[in-house]
């Protein structure tokens, strides 16, 4: 009998190829806010640039986990290396809250003593600097975007959530400069900024939080449900029964399932094709690629 993938597929080239590229263009980001924030002393465009630093950690850490994941199972990890997905996920959650958190408070410390985060900001470097990250970010976005939805899984759809917040972080950087080239003494504008960017740092991160713990949780997928589960199989040509259903994600683009099924009286060809229906009709209208049906006889109920 062949070996089932275990879903390996789903580290596709084009995947990897649209993380090297956010992790590209984001060492390119880092590099243009760094001497941006130095020259403009933005409060909001130094958080961001700091921000960058554990994007590029969370984008590494994403490629290499799609990577380790071409290994595929061995005996040591027979369903290979999809958990490290998660963790890294995980990782890119604490660091987006971290730094949240703690620019957050230099924001709002700035603007309960009154004053600027290191003296009058410089908005025309600020917007020199935003217009091209703005760029390169929406096309950094657009890329990964157009990755198949089948192929998203937590660590891929942490790096998305990333960049489509640091597209509209990017927006709230533009909009505070072009107000302080018009009105040059609004200087809480670029540390409200601050205080925004920071408050979407931490919500962003709170997702994947919950995808994390609910994969490692072993909790039944949001999207699935065993009622409609048992049902769907009951449906399939001569199955009587099934229960003791498990269901459970490895991570979330391997869904994996057991269950104990009752067949009417048939002959052991017969049974291993409705096995067969059972398992294409779990993956064709459920996503669950690792299916484990145990045949019992009727008289075992």
């Amino acid at each position: 009998m062949p070996e089932l993938a275990h879903g390996e597929g789903e580290a596709e080239v084009r995947v990897l190829n649209g993380l090297r590229l956010a992790l590209e263009v984001s060492l390119v980001i880092l590099v243009l806010e760094v001497v941006g924030a130095f020259l403009s002393r933005s409060l909001s465009l130094t958080i961001d640039a700091v921000h960058n630093i554990p994007d590029l950690l969370a984008f590494a850490v994403s490629w290499t986990a799609l990577r380790a994941c071409e290994t595929g199972a061995t005996g040591k990890y027979t369903f290979g290396t999809h958990r490290f997905e998660v963790f890294a996920g995980l990782l890119n959650a604490v660091l987006i809250l971290g730094t949240g958190l703690a620019f957050g408070y230099e924001a709002l410390a700035g603007l309960l003593r009154g004053a600027s985060f290191a003296g009058p900001v410089d908005a025309v470097w600020l917007l020199v600097v935003a217009v091209p990250v703005l760029a390169l970010r929406a096309i950094n976005l657009s890329v990964l975007g157009r990755i198949p939805g089948r192929a998203r899984d937590l660590n891929l759809a942490s790096v998305v959530l990333h960049l489509a917040s640091d597209v509209a972080i990017t927006g709230a950087i533009l909009a505070a400069g072009l107000v302080l080239l018009l009105r040059p003494s609004y200087w809480w504008v670029d540390a409200g900024a601050a205080l925004v960017i920071a408050g979407v740092l931490a919500y962003e991160s709170l997702p994947l939080f919950r995808e994390a713990w609910e994969v490692l949780t072993e909790r039944t997928p949001r999207n699935l449900s065993t009622e409609r589960i048992t049902r769907s199989a009951l449906e399939v040509p001569g199955v009587s029964e099934i229960h003791d259903l498990h269901v459970w994600a490895v991570c979330p683009t391997l869904v994996c399932m057991t269950a104990h099924v009752q067949l009417r009286e048939m002959p052991l060809s017969e049974a291993s094709r409705v096995i067969t229906q059972l398992r294409t009709r779990m993956e064709q209208e459920f996503g669950i690629l690792h299916s484990v049906f145990e045949v019992e006889p009727l008289s075992a109920a």
